[in-house]
């Protein structure tokens, strides 16, 4: 179908769009093109670069997770040592310490080697431990010679000794006299030796 423009030349040149407002609408769409796909590499940049930091946070996070497992472990194993060591020390607190009470008389029986004031020896000891009453210890004695002083000499030795602070009683310095041909002096001295010690434990209420 044919058309025909019946308005002048000077009208129609007026219906085109001028040359300079094409060229700056192409600009602008190339401007806001740039500045998205900017706008794309930049956000999308900076987020591989969020994520990959995010990920090595939580990798670092996730290797101490496992200290902080172990330390909160080891607080757990410390307080329940703690409260071993504690009950062990209470344990041997709680116990006489024998070895040294042997010791302690010994160095009473010898007397530092002097026979003047006795010379002593038992014929056994028998201890009955209880910490809650008091060890009882009973061991029959014997001095030499038939002098009644020595017995009571012994028994101020016993009563000086480092022991005795610990002692709740102590037997009476009675005395036998015995005699054995076999030994020079014949005679001999023989008294009964009880010492009843004081309880290392305290009654519980």
């Amino acid at each position: 179908m044919i058309r025909i423009n019946l308005l002048p030349a000077d009208l129609r040149r007026g219906s085109r769009l001028p040359a300079r407002v094409i060229a700056a609408s192409f600009a602008a769409a190339l401007l806001v093109s740039a500045a998205v796909g900017w706008f794309g590499l930049v956000y999308f940049g900076d987020l591989a670069k969020a994520e990959q930091e995010l990920a090595s946070v939580q990798n670092q996070l996730d290797s101490r997770s496992g200290r902080v497992t172990y330390h909160d472990q080891l607080v757990a194993n410390q307080k329940d040592y703690s409260l071993r060591v504690q009950t062990i020390q209470e344990i041997g607190n709680s116990r006489r310490v024998w070895t040294r009470f042997m010791d302690d008389l010994l160095d009473v029986v010898n007397n530092s080697g002097r026979t003047e004031r006795h010379l002593a020896w038992f014929d056994g000891i028998q201890v009955k431990g209880d910490p809650k009453l008091g060890s009882t210890i009973k061991m029959p004695g014997n001095v030499q010679g038939d002098e009644s002083d020595r017995v009571a000499n012994f028994h101020e030795d016993l009563a000086a000794a480092a022991f005795a602070t610990e002692l709740k009683t102590k037997s009476d310095p009675t005395w036998q006299l015995e005699l054995d041909e076999s030994r020079i002096p014949a005679a001999y001295l023989r008294f009964p030796m009880e010492l009843q010690f004081q309880p290392t434990v305290g009654k519980k209420k």
